[in-house]
């Protein structure tokens, strides 16, 4: 219980901190765009391994490497669920808590 009450204490003054960082004179606007589920793109990776081969001329070797291509390799990008808005001035987007999230709507004045 004293663990909860602890806990409860110290968010109290961590939420009124994001608060007032969220309320800056910087950004300003109109809430445009809602809830970003998360999703995964994907995109291929060349694959690449260094070569090298060695000639011998006039008694002398030399040594030469060269990087080839041997394939390509999917590579996902995941993006995590975000409540994202997008404000009208063109500039900022910003991902909120849920609790904030349930507390604005599109056309809302931030």
């Amino acid at each position: 219980m004293f663990v909860r009450r602890t806990a409860a204490l110290t968010a109290i003054p961590v939420a009124a901190l994001l608060l007032a960082a969220c309320g800056s004179d910087e950004v300003h606007g109109t809430i445009t765009e809602e809830h970003k589920a998360a999703h995964t793109t994907w995109s291929h990776k060349p694959v690449t391994k260094r070569q090298c081969s060695t000639s011998r001329k006039d008694g002398k070797s030399k040594k030469s490497c060269r990087t080839v291509k041997t394939g390509s390799k999917r590579v996902s990008h995941r993006e995590l669920e975000c409540w994202q808005i997008e404000l009208n001035d063109d500039e900022h987007e910003l991902c909120i808590s849920k609790s904030k999230w349930d507390k604005v709507r599109v056309g809302d004045k931030w």
